[in-house]
């Protein structure tokens, strides 16, 4: 930001609410909505074949701890309790040093769904080491109980996201107005997509407005940045959306498989770097088509 404002960028701060977007119109020949989870402010439609839902999917409990000795070999580990959620364990440095991320996804009302009016640090921890305890030992055998502490009193969160894609444009009296980031792109973090996903969009947004400079921004504009991005938040969506249900057969066999083989494994692992790969595995047939060659 102070690089923008040494740039000659006017920078205001404030909370905008969606009327005041009638006020901003006048002033400016496009407005972006970058307002995250919270938004959008302007009314985009949504794209009803990519939301399948009207409630949230899973119920996310994350804390950054303490005390936690790293998987061998040390990387991401994801553990599937099929119909309740996962488990991630994502190792981290932070201001405070090292620190263990664990990410629970519940299923609501499901046997990891038990942290429910928790408020303190304490409280967490200790809800946090018997889910642990039950139903993820393998990583309770690393939990050095003395230790294990979360690495702050902020450094945990529940929260719950309801998926929903927008399109990502429309006209406000004669002004176009393009989304960006979560607040037209929506997902479950269960595929870690979010940042991804923004910066993809961001980037679509630049060349979309470069290709775009000599012409009048209208929603022609709108509709050539929508199909630059459509392919892959379909591809994102669809994927993260299946891995909120019942996994198909052949996934649930790739994920037993890459447990011995590495191939299958590093090809999982690609999955989250280029969803389009995690797009094809799923929707393509799992006996003429080989895994992702």
């Amino acid at each position: 930001m102070n690089d923008l404002a040494a740039q000659g960028v006017k920078l205001i701060h404030g909370r905008l609410k969606p009327e005041d977007l009638l006020d901003l119109i006048p002033s400016y020949n496009l407005i972006i909505d970058a307002t995250g989870k919270a938004g959008p402010l302007a009314p985009f439609p949504v794209e009803t074949g990519l939301t399948p839902y009207q409630a949230p999917q899973r119920k996310c409990i994350v804390g950054y701890f303490t005390g936690v000795r790293p998987v061998e070999p040390e990387g991401i580990s994801i553990t599937v309790l099929p119909g309740n959620g996962e488990m991630f364990e994502i190792p981290a440095m932070t201001d405070s040093g090292r620190a263990t991320i664990l990410f629970i996804e519940a299923v609501p009302e499901g046997i990891l769904d038990v942290f429910k009016g928790i408020k303190s640090t304490s409280e967490f921890v200790a809800r946090m080491a018997n889910v642990m305890e039950e139903h993820f030992h393998p990583i309770y055998e690393r939990i050095d109980v003395e230790r294990f502490a979360l690495i702050d009193e902020n450094a945990f969160l529940q929260t719950a996201i309801t998926p929903v894609i927008h399109r990502p444009y429309a006209i406000m009296d004669g002004t176009l107005i393009l989304g960006c980031g979560d607040s037209v792109f929506l997902s479950d973090p269960i595929t870690g997509q979010g940042c991804n996903t923004a910066s993809y969009a961001a980037e679509q947004l630049y060349e979309t407005l470069i290709t775009h400079k000599e012409s009048t921004w209208d929603e022609a504009v709108g509709i050539d940045y929508w199909n630059r991005t459509k392919q892959y938040i379909t591809a994102v969506t669809e994927w993260t959306n299946a891995m909120t249900e019942p996994l198909p057969e052949h996934i649930a066999g790739l994920l037993m498989q890459a447990a011995s083989d590495q191939m299958t494994a590093d090809g999982i692992a690609a999955w989250f770097e280029d969803p389009i790969k995690a797009y094809k595995a799923f929707h393509k047939d799992p006996i003429n088509q080989p895994f992702l060659r």
